[in-house]
């Protein structure tokens, strides 16, 4: 795999855009300057493929090569394989009989390139980096190997080896110091705090959110789990999609095959499946195969439509202990992984402070929530009227819209509420002015005569829930799950269609 991108240095750039100019004005005598640079680099070429059958790896770099693919967690063989060869081929191209460590060092990078990426949110460089654990990694080979080669073109790099090693050990170093802050309770957090002092914050407040008005924080979200899949009870009107998520009603548009049954007509056959059934059948005299009627196979197709998932995140200061919000966080970023896979378009919604806000409008860049997710900032106090206020809203415009788009709304929430809605939004009479909760209700039942599918994920922890998660999904009509039977046993959980 190769990796290709415009230079990034500006005078390079310029003599690309020169050397692409000449050979379009003079691709005859372009070619001819470049012949003997060609001719060069073909006998080099020659002479590397009769060299190669001759090269040797020896053990100890086999054994790094296989180090360094469990390092980075590569998950098949074909990857060691891959780097012993093109190891070898490196050498030989550079004039020599025995691989040395920055052969290996060099084609590392081209062989896990693609090779790295474990999640569908998580880069392919990320983890530790590459060059440091390299360097780590080729200086623990015994000392004959490093120094295989004494020539020119290795010594620079032995010396840059060196430097490497260095900076490598003050990372390590450091990087041990952040692991041991982040498991110690009384550790400082990104705010001079301690994560004990967030806990006791967090603990002694009043269902004012006076102590958490101005403590916004930024946590990091937990390593994403195995979740339970989602699925409606119902299959959906309106277009067939890509999305995997439901069935569609619409089977006048075929989208996917996924199976076959007996018929008795030669329409649109399985031809696999057909001749299959056909095979006992034989051949006949001029070899073709022998199909009676009854080995006839027709396609059945699976009709899916997209699907819109609709997150409402409580980022308020009753989530902001450190281990919570990491969680809840690593939750969402499970889900989002599932909708990334069922190919669902996405929104999010996020209250803390004094409201709510549109986080992400509705979009098919599941990575997009993922990097809005991470950079959510926690604390303040519930306004989780003005959530559900703004997610009426929201579900309004969608169905003017798009009436047939298939909606599934996924609110987590301790049900906690202490902020009363925005003026602007509280004129109407129907509108307990004042009261927070009270709101909470009307904006919930509200929601819940809508008739969009509900998950209510209970964020509340602890053996006694302070929490109204579960009068808040009665409200909503929604269905409800404790945020760790996410993950419990049971492989689909299915959301009723109509609101109850």
């Amino acid at each position: 795999m190769v990796d290709v991108a415009a230079p990034t240095d500006v005078e390079e750039r310029c003599e690309v855009v020169r050397q692409r100019m000449q050979y379009e004005r003079y691709p005859v005598e372009f070619g001819a300057a470049w012949a003997d640079a060609e001719k060069d680099l073909t006998e080099q070429i020659k002479a590397a493929q009769e060299r190669l059958p001759n090269v040797i790896l020896n053990d100890e770099l086999l054994l790094l090569i296989s180090k360094i693919c469990t390092e980075f967690k590569v998950g098949s063989l074909r990857a060691d394989l891959t780097m012993y060869k093109a190891a070898c081929a490196l050498a030989a191209y550079r004039g020599r009989l025995e691989v040395v460590p920055e052969d290996v060092k060099d084609v590392t990078e081209w062989v896990l390139a693609h090779r790295r990426r474990r999640q569908p949110f998580e880069s392919p460089m990320d983890g530790p980096s590459m060059d440091d654990l390299l360097d780590e990694l080729m200086n623990s080979l015994p000392e004959n190997s490093n120094n295989q080669s004494e020539g020119d073109h290795d010594e620079p790099n032995q010396q840059n080896g060196e430097d490497n090693k260095s900076t490598t050990e003050g990372s390590s170093n450091n990087n041990g110091k952040d692991d041991a802050t982040t498991e110690d309770e009384t550790s400082p957090d990104d705010n001079g705090q301690s994560s004990k002092q967030n806990e006791q914050n967090t603990n002694n407040d009043d269902g004012n959110g006076s102590n958490n008005d101005d403590q916004m924080q930024t946590f990091t979200a937990s390593k994403p789990g195995q979740i339970k899949q989602l699925r409606l009870n119902q299959k959906q009107s309106g277009q067939t999609g890509s999305g995997r998520r439901n069935s569609s009603t619409n089977s006048q548009q075929k989208t996917r095959y996924i199976r076959s049954a007996p018929t008795d007509k030669a329409v649109d056959l399985a031809l696999d499946a057909t001749l299959r059934a056909a095979a006992s059948n034989g051949l006949s005299d001029d070899g073709q195969p022998i199909i009676h009627p009854e080995n006839y196979r027709k396609k059945v197709y699976n009709s899916t439509t997209d699907t819109l998932i609709l997150f409402v995140v409580d980022a308020s200061g009753s989530m902001s202990a450190r281990k919570r919000m990491e969680t809840v966080k690593g939750a969402v970023i499970s889900l989002l992984m599932d909708a990334y896979q069922q190919r669902d378009k996405v929104g999010v919604i996020a209250f803390r402070g004094t409201k709510a806000e549109v986080l992400l409008e509705p979009t098919r860049s599941v990575e997009l929530a993922e990097k809005q997710l991470q950079r959510l900032p926690t604390g303040g106090r519930t306004p989780l009227a003005h959530a559900l206020s703004l997610t009426s809203d929201m579900i309004h415009r969608l169905q003017r819209h798009e009436p047939d788009q298939a909606l599934l709304l996924i609110v987590l929430s301790d049900g906690k509420a202490n902020v009363a809605l925005p003026t602007t939004d509280s004129n109407s009479t129907d509108v307990d002015v004042g009261d927070a909760w009270k709101q909470t209700e009307q904006m919930a039942a509200q929601l819940g005569q809508l008739d969009v599918p509900t998950l209510l994920l209970d964020t509340d922890s602890g053996h006694v829930r302070v929490g109204r998660g579960k009068e808040l999904s009665h409200l909503l009509g929604a269905d409800y799950l404790l945020l760790e039977d996410m993950t419990a046993d049971g492989l689909v959980h299915t959301i009723r269609q109509a609101a109850g």
